[in-house]
């Protein structure tokens, strides 16, 4: 095992983040282990050859990770691939696991066939983290509808109290809650193709794609239910945007108080970036890579470690290296191929989520504030995530005693730079325009 992260290394065993796609997480508190299920349409692209039936990874410590095989049951797996009169689907998407009542629960998403609205839901159940988990029914199902219904995909799970929600969908026609029983995991109505409620859906003007990828958490500490998602295009300029309400059926609104239903594609918080890299975390599996930034992290998951009384996000994200930027006729855009499992440290400031601007490697997740400096001649690099451009974000240098109040309404944490493989100070925020903005802090 090695670190989450570690760019051009194609060996799963020393780099277990490789090929990670639609990654979701889960702390075990049976065997006291952190499991990381993912999508597994992306494996043997990545030249990880294994069998379909959801890929999944396993970590003591939040930073390595091991990738320990499939967990479906071969006849989970053919149920969930079974299209009736269309071929078999190839692949299972987005999973997301929790182990509640005594027993391990895995919802996932089987789709007719790429870019189709026509999907399922199905709930998985184990004994074990690692499976074999068995089928227990169809949560949702959108077989046989067009194009303008949710597409029962994406899946996440989140609690208010006792009552259990369903969160999925995707831009066809939004995001959804739906109620589930909470004693089975299965729709409280008994009824698959029963939507549930609308809780985020793009304004048919905007030509950019989503919102998908979708979570729900709540946060105690601020009293808010935070609702996650993704626009943008997979391969290249995916994201990852925020709104939050007081309850869990919303509705949800943006930082200006506009609802994610029509009005608003949310707070953008993440987006492909580069920062200035002197010396990334590298292999050496090919001669000509050379670093360029990362691209469309997203389809994110937030989630809360009891181990270490802290927020975490779990997304996926790709190498921006220009020998993985193919053109993809299909869709008439690049697409940047390699891809990763990252986890960040989450924050909060004025009632708002904030990502870490590096990897999480096992330091103490602590915000700090701008009297953590120990040089005030310190240089800044700042990305800034617009709230409408979905270009690469390059950073640029700036002297924090011109940023004013930025630093205020910023959180500090020290960190491992992935970049230039030093430790650095970072600083997380949103500037006075309301964008997301990650800096990093060092000495001239």
């Amino acid at each position: 095992m090695d670190g989450i992260l570690r760019l051009n290394d194609f060996d799963i065993r020393s780099n277990a983040a490789i090929g990670s796609h639609d990654p979701s997480i889960m702390w075990d508190p049976v065997t006291r282990t952190y499991y990381s299920y993912s999508t597994d349409s992306y494996m043997p692209y990545c030249g990880i050859e294994g069998k379909i039936g959801i890929p999944v990874r396993s970590s003591k410590d939040l930073v390595h990770f091991r990738y320990e095989g499939t967990v479906l049951s071969e006849t989970a797996a053919a149920q969930g691939r079974d299209n009736g009169a269309y071929p078999p689907t190839r692949s299972f998407w987005a999973p997301y696991a929790e182990y509640v009542k005594g027993e391990y629960r895995l919802y996932y998403a089987a789709t007719r066939a790429f870019g189709s609205s026509e999907s399922r839901i199905w709930l998985a159940v184990a004994d074990r983290p690692l499976g074999p988990f068995e089928n227990r029914g169809v949560v949702m199902d959108t077989w046989g509808t067009d194009d303008t219904y949710p597409n029962d995909i994406d899946p996440h799970i989140v609690w208010d109290g006792d009552r259990c929600f369903l969160v999925y969908g995707s831009f066809f026609g939004g995001i959804f809650l739906k109620e589930l029983d909470g004693e089975t995991g299965l729709p409280l109505d008994g009824d698959p193709k029963s939507f549930g409620r609308c809780i985020s859906r793009k304004n048919p003007r905007p030509v950019i794609d989503g919102p998908e990828g979708a979570a729900v958490i709540f946060v105690p500490e601020t009293g808010y239910f935070y609702l996650f998602q993704s626009y943008g295009w997979l391969g290249d300029n995916y994201d990852i945007r925020v709104g939050r309400s007081r309850n869990v059926q919303g509705p949800y609104l943006d930082r200006r108080g506009c609802c994610l239903v029509e009005d608003s594609m949310g707070v953008r918080i993440a987006g492909s970036y580069r920062f200035r890299a002197e010396a990334p975390n590298a292999g050496t599996a090919r001669k000509d890579w050379s670093f360029n930034g990362f691209r469309g992290p997203g389809h994110g998951v937030p989630f809360y470690d009891p181990q270490r009384n802290a927020y975490f996000f779990v997304h996926h994200v790709r190498d921006g290296a220009d020998i993985y930027r193919k053109y993809d006729p299909h869709m008439q855009r690049d697409s940047y191929r390699m891809h990763y499992l990252m986890i960040r440290p989450m924050f909060f400031t004025d009632g708002w989520p904030v990502l870490g601007p590096e990897p999480y490697t096992g330091e103490p997740v602590t915000a700090g504030t701008a009297a953590d400096l120990e040089d005030v001649d310190a240089g800044l690099e700042l990305i800034r995530f617009v709230e409408n451009g979905n270009r690469i974000a390059v950073s640029a240098e700036m002297d924090p005693r011109e940023a004013g109040e930025l630093f205020r309404i910023g959180v500090f944490h020290r960190c491992w730079d992935f970049e230039n493989s030093r430790q650095v100070m970072t600083v997380t925020g949103f500037d006075r325009d309301g964008y997301a903005y990650w800096g990093k802090v060092r000495a001239k």
